[in-house]
């Protein structure tokens, strides 16, 4: 026969087994233990974002400029060189002579005649040199918001060196901060690519300095 001693000892033992026992059906319903012990799953990978698809090539192209857009008897051109590199058409109006005024009365015209997919803009050196800096930026923003109200991209350059005076020069530098400040349009800095040694007269770009212009354009798209 048991004693009671016996008696309490045997009702410890048993609910200890029975507290042991609970535990270890509640780890198993719980995945049975710690992350250690291989049961449980790994994260989820967070998937990678899905790439912004490319722009679509250039189907034709408006340029709007000046007499560097002439080659002034100097050099073949940035705009036939711009339609080489992307191989498609460029529509060349560039006029000697022209401020951004002139940019800004035929755009709109041009635009809706050409219905190109971009609009390459390089006017202001004539500002620079004897027009209003304030009103070539205000004059170039109308031709950017023109291009944009008809969904086209518009590219605006910076003014290559007018090394013939540096006070024109400084000139067109504060016409470049206007343009590097332009709202929704891209911005080709003609200024960081086109060195002083490439400018044949004082104003105009030889050569070299035309298909660096054309280069520059070119990656801007």
């Amino acid at each position: 026969m048991f004693t009671s001693k016996n008696n309490s000892t045997t009702v410890r033992e048993f609910s200890r087994f029975l507290v042991l026992y609970v535990g270890l059906l509640f780890l198993a319903a719980c995945g049975g233990g710690s992350s250690d012990s291989g049961t449980s799953s790994a994260p989820e990978p967070t998937p990678a974002p899905t790439p912004a698809p490319a722009p679509p090539p250039p189907t034709s192209v408006v340029a709007i400029g000046d007499s560097i857009g002439t080659g002034f008897g100097i050099a073949t051109p940035w705009p036939p060189l711009l339609a080489d590199i992307l191989d498609a058409p460029v529509n060349n109006n560039s006029i000697s002579g022209e401020q951004t005024n002139f940019g800004v009365r035929i755009i709109g015209q041009r635009l809706d005649e050409v219905q190109p997919t971009h609009v390459v803009i390089l006017l202001g050196t004539n500002d620079a040199i004897r027009g209003s800096v304030d009103n070539a930026i205000a004059n170039l923003q109308t031709m950017v918001d023109a291009a944009r109200n008809r969904d086209v991209i518009a590219i605006v350059g910076t003014l290559p060196p007018i090394t013939r005076s540096a006070s024109e020069d400084a000139r067109a530098q504060q016409i470049n901060a206007g343009i590097r400040g332009l709202s929704g349009a891209r911005i080709a800095d003609l200024r960081a690519t086109v060195s002083r040694n490439m400018i044949a007269d004082g104003v105009h770009p030889n050569q070299m300095g035309q298909q660096i212009i054309a280069d520059t354009f070119a990656n801007a798209f």
